[in-house]
């Protein structure tokens, strides 16, 4: 017989649901909904959110008042540990690497850990993110129960910095929340072009990436477009600037802020996607571009060679002159183009949301729900 829990979740990351970690946290729990858990889930946030998903009956929802705006960090660190008292939660999981350290210590504590970049690239992060995470991501898995990784390379990262998560960590992938089927909509830039998605900062290494598509442009004799998805740019790099001193508007489109139904439309459209990160945990546009087959062109480092595998054309994204290389290769080249596109689309079967919200739920529950 197994015992009912009350799971709480920091529900924070839905505030801000396109990027990484919301789109993460969304689809997780929108999996949790039609796994159809007696377990009531009580999901805390600072501030209200919408959810694109029914919330089930036995689920409820506490946020703050958008009236008296607190710091997301200070709130939760305040706050939700009194929900918790209040709604008698079992276990608390958590989808950002960072716990309410004055949590009972009764109540299973359960982290998702998406990269090391305080690690490996602090310099990349915003100042308050970066003193944030130094202070809150140590402590936090200290106290945890159970650490969630998104890739087999950040599993490797938290043992390397964080030896003391030892056998408490656990890989689960990520997935695509697109789906390709049907007829292509109308795309708002015209074929063909090379698709980049992402956030314009610092680690995602905008600027090599369109110095490379500059010599790119140079070499080939057909050089495609340049479609840049994305939004939130920050850092000492300034792509718009970059575009208009190079002259390259009529080539490089930026478009933001973009919903799933255009995302997906850019995606059928576009020859390949590009991300030739310095560093990422997971890199979650690879999986979105497999579902529609697209070749790849990805950095040989952190995890993007991991989830790209045989899919992608790997470079080392310090070199712009080989990632300038890749785009010829996979602009000029049909054979080659063909076979990643086979190799995508086959891999991108491996990653489903379905898979990795029931490995999520079983790690979350763990052995605390056996009756005892």
């Amino acid at each position: 017989m197994n015992r009912i829990l009350r799971i709480a979740v920091d529900a924070h990351p839905l505030t801000n649901p396109r990027n990484g970690i919301g789109r993460y946290t969304s689809n997780v729990l929108c999996e949790f909904a039609l796994l159809h858990s007696p377990h009531p889930i009580y999901l805390y946030s600072d501030r209200p959110f919408q959810l694109d998903f029914p919330l089930p009956a036995h689920w409820k929802v506490r946020t703050g008042s958008v009236r008296f705006h607190i710091p997301s960090t200070a709130f939760a660190q305040a706050i939700f540990p009194v929900w918790a008292l209040k709604d008698g939660i079992n276990v608390f999981w958590s989808p950002r690497p960072q716990f309410p350290l004055l949590l009972p210590p009764r109540i299973r504590k359960v982290l998702t850990v998406h990269d090391l970049v305080l690690k490996r690239y602090p310099q990349t992060m915003r100042r308050i993110g970066r003193v944030i995470e130094t202070l809150l991501m140590p402590l936090s898995l200290r106290i945890a129960d159970q650490v969630i990784a998104d890739s087999h390379f950040t599993r490797s990262e938290l043992l390397t910095y964080f030896p003391c998560t030892g056998c408490k960590v656990n890989v689960v992938y990520l997935a695509s929340s697109l789906r390709a089927g049907g007829t292509p909509g109308s795309c708002p830039v015209s074929s063909p072009y090379l698709l980049f998605v992402g956030s314009s900062e610092p680690r995602k290494n905008m600027r090599r990436m369109l110095l490379a598509y500059l010599r790119y442009r140079n070499l080939s004799p057909d050089p495609h477009d340049l479609v840049i998805v994305g939004s939130n740019q920050w850092g000492d790099f300034d792509v718009p600037q970059f575009i208009q001193t190079h002259d390259l508007h009529t080539w490089v489109h930026l478009i933001q802020n973009v919903d799933d139904a255009v995302l997906s439309v850019l995606y059928q459209h576009a020859q390949a996607l590009v991300l030739v990160s310095l560093y990422e945990g997971f890199g979650l546009p690879l999986v979105e571009a497999m579902q529609y087959g697209i070749p790849l062109i990805a950095s040989n480092n952190s995890s993007v060679a991991e989830i790209a595998g045989n899919a992608a054309i790997l470079v080392d994204p310090s070199d712009d002159d080989a990632i300038a290389q890749a785009f010829r290769t996979v602009t000029e080249d049909q054979a080659v183009r063909s076979e990643l596109a086979h190799n995508s689309a086959i891999r991108g079967l491996q990653f489903s949301w379905k898979l990795a919200a029931s490995e999520t739920m079983s790690l979350v529950v763990g052995k605390f729900a056996e009756a005892r």
